[in-house]
């Protein structure tokens, strides 16, 4: 690669000119001065020679004094590169100083607008790093918003609890990323926290682990209202699961689910690495609990209006409604598993006569009292309910006409035992007539065995007080 041209100055063809120039006009003025050229030839020619003189000695001082340093100067401008301007330049030395001294100060200026050009670059770049950060930043909560919408609308939409529970762990905390879990809530009953859901090493907890309130981690958090974090379960003295032999959980974080307040029971997360969980993990597994909590408290409030719609207000026996949905399900559920089924249908004896003496509250009494026979001697897989004014229905699944008619037999026999006092030293009893039929999933018209029910009632009521009467179809 060729370096810069040499500096040069072209002045000597131009002097060279000007000077023959002079010499020429000498010779043209001493022409014309005289009309005999013979006569002033030796002056006329030591005017000419003395002009070449002076031209060449003016030449000689140009040339070493003046445009050689200058030059050189030149050259060695061109050579110092990023140097200080050499100040060497023959007669030319202080313009050479004025020139370096405005160098430097441009060179100067040229440095600080540099660097601060260069501050100004580091400060962009440090701000274009800060916007790709924040970016980032801004894209994970966006992501992670997304994320507890959809977690919280999946859990939200969810008003039964068996079926919140079921879909926790791959609808819920798979979204997450989370892949070992369990939820712990308090039972008032047995005052222990239970296991009621869990993935990963916690699914085999559900349902077996207990733990008692100030128990292990999980005891705390749910006393204290407080979240908790293990970094690593080896150096801690707590232990997660206190008597559940898991040994291989390192990273654990518990918090509490609560709901107005009030601690309902806890929902653990964990790892098998340690310090596996970051403040923003931490924070969304709380406000994971939150909406957990609310809807376990939402599907609990929601069971028990259920309930209490099913219910008859006075008895607390199924109502009407319930009862013929409750039959469906049975009469289904006999037919799948080849069960027998039985129901039963009965009827207050003169209960319009004793509303009419002794008033509807006595009435109601007595209501209550009938209901209270039917639970005494009906097992718990038996379905009483309130049929309508006096009436009363029961199913008894998996129960055969032998068995129904053991059942019923003992129905109308409580009930006609029972004794209430007026209050006005009177005492009253009251029977009632029953009617119940049995069917085998083969049996035909299994479906109307409410109505053979029915009318077998209203024909032992025809037949006497009290009596008892039963088919199988």
């Amino acid at each position: 690669m060729n370096g810069p041209p040499e500096p040069r100055i072209r002045w000597k063809i131009p002097f060279s000119a000007v000077l023959l120039g002079v010499a020429f006009c000498i010779l043209l003025a001493g022409a014309l001065m005289s009309a005999r050229f013979d006569s002033m030839g030796v002056p006329l020619l030591a005017a000419v020679l003395g002009a070449l003189a002076a031209g060449a000695g003016f030449y000689l001082f140009l040339e070493r004094r003046l445009f050689r340093p200058a030059e050189r100067w030149g050259r060695n401008v061109a050579a110092a590169g990023a140097e200080p301007i050499p100040l060497d330049a023959g007669m030319l030395s202080p313009l050479a100083a004025v020139v370096a001294e405005r160098y430097a100060r441009a060179l100067l200026d040229l440095e600080r607008g540099i660097k601060e050009k260069e501050a100004e670059l580091r400060q962009v770049e440090l701000l274009r790093r800060d916007l790709e950060e924040t970016t980032v930043h801004l894209e994970s909560k966006i992501q992670d918003l997304r994320t507890i919408y959809e977690v919280s609308s999946t859990i939200a939409g969810t008003l039964d609890a068996e079926e919140l529970f079921r879909i926790l762990p791959e609808r819920v905390m798979r979204t997450l990323g989370v892949n070992d879990f369990s939820v712990l809530l308090y039972s008032p009953e047995t005052r222990m926290l239970t296991c009621r859901a869990g993935a990963g090493m916690a699914s085999d907890l559900a349902g077996n682990l207990r733990i008692a309130p100030g128990e292990g981690v999980s005891g705390r958090v749910f006393e204290t209202g407080a979240p908790a974090y293990l970094p690593d379960v080896r150096s801690s003295s707590e232990l997660p699961y206190p008597g559940s032999g898991m040994r291989d959980i390192r990273s654990f974080v518990c918090v509490p689910l609560l709901s107005k307040g009030k601690a309902i029971g806890v929902l653990n997360v964990h790892h098998g690495s340690p310090n596996a969980f970051d403040a923003e993990s931490i924070a969304t597994m709380r406000v994971l609990a939150t909406y957990l909590a609310s809807a376990i408290e939402n599907a609990d409030l929601f069971r028990f209006v259920k309930a209490l719609a099913e219910k008859d207000s006075l008895t607390l026996l199924y109502n009407h409604g319930a009862f013929h949905e409750k039959l469906q399900i049975e009469l289904e559920r006999a037919a799948r598993y080849g069960r027998a089924l039985s129901v039963i249908m009965l009827d207050l004896d003169g209960f319009k006569g004793i509303n009419d003496a002794y008033g509807h509250l006595v009435g109601d009494r007595i209501l209550l009292m009938t209901a209270g026979v039917l639970c005494a001697h009906l097992r718990k897989s038996d379905i009483a309910a309130r049929y309508g004014g006096d009436e009363f229905a029961v199913i008894l699944p998996e129960t055969g006409l032998e068995a129904a008619t053991t059942i019923a037999s003992r129905i109308a026999s409580g009930i006609s035992a029972v004794r209430m006092d007026t209050g006005k030293g009177e005492a009253i009893t009251f029977t009632a007539s029953l009617g119940y039929a049995a069917c085998l999933p083969d049996s035909p018209g299994r479906e109307t065995i409410l109505n053979v029910a029915d009318r077998l009632m209203y024909e032992s009521k025809r037949r006497g007080r009290g009596g008892v009467l039963g088919e199988k179809l």
